[in-house]
C-alpha cells in the first residue's frame, strides 16, 4: 500500500508542477480552507474537478488519493490506507479525495473521516456522489463546489484571446475556443 500512495503522491507533485488557467467558483478559498465541512467538487466529465481540488490545496500540507487507480482500490484496506497516509504525507492539514465514487460504501469511509476531524476535499461525478444513499449519510456536512464546462469568456481567456490580436489570429484563436466549449475541456495528451 505505501508504494502505491507514494506513487499517487509523486503523481500528485508532478501535476502541481504544470501551469492550469485558474477557474473560479462562488466561494473564497481561505474560507473553504478554514470550514471544517467536507468540500464537494462535482460537475460533468473533463471538466477540471481534479485540477480544481489540486489548485485550492496547492502550497498547502495536503495528502492525496486518486480512486482511478485499480492498484488502490484492489488493495484497499481502511485502516492500512489510514497508517499509510500519515506515513507518506506526516502532519497532513487536508485529504484529496479524487473519484472517491469508484470505491464501494466511501460514504461510510469519508462519515468516519469527518467524525475525526479531517479537513476533505472530494471530486467525482454528481450523480454518483449525490445519490439519495450518500446524501442521507453526509447531510449537513458538506459544500458542493459546482463546477462547469468552460464558458465563452475563459475559452477566449484560455486561447490567449484579447483586443490586441489582428483578425486572422483572433478568428482562429475563436474557432479553437468555441471548439472547447462544445467539447467541454482541453484534451489529454
Amino acid at each position: 500500500m505505501k508504494a502505491i500512495i507514494q506513487k499517487q503522491r509523486e503523481e500528485r507533485d508532478y501535476l502541481l508542477s504544470l501551469n492550469y488557467m485558474p477557474r473560479k467558483t462562488k466561494y473564497n478559498v481561505d474560507e473553504l480552507l478554514q470550514s471544517k465541512q467536507i468540500k464537494l467538487i462535482t460537475g460533468p466529465r473533463r471538466v477540471g474537478k481534479s485540477t480544481l481540488g489540486l489548485l485550492m490545496l496547492k502550497n498547502k500540507n495536503f495528502a492525496y488519493l486518486n480512486f482511478d487507480d485499480a492498484n488502490l482500490l484492489e488493495h484497499w484496506d481502511e485502516n492500512i490506507v489510514n497508517e499509510t497516509l500519515k506515513s507518506v504525507y506526516p502532519n497532513y492539514e487536508y485529504l484529496l479525495l479524487d473519484e472517491i465514487q469508484n470505491l464501494d460504501n466511501w460514504d461510510l469511509w469519508v462519515s468516519k473521516l469527518y467524525r475525526n476531524g479531517v479537513n476533505m476535499f472530494i471530486t467525482g461525478s454528481n450523480a454518483k456522489l449525490l445519490s439519495s444513499e450518500m446524501a442521507t449519510v453526509l447531510t449537513g456536512r458538506y459544500i458542493q463546489i459546482e463546477l462547469l464546462p468552460f464558458g465563452l469568456k475563459e475559452a477566449l481567456e484560455w486561447e490567449g484571446i484579447d483586443g490586441d490580436m489582428n483578425r486572422d489570429d483572433c478568428r482562429k484563436r475563436a474557432s479553437e475556443a468555441l471548439k472547447r466549449i462544445k467539447e467541454g475541456g482541453k484534451d489529454e495528451n
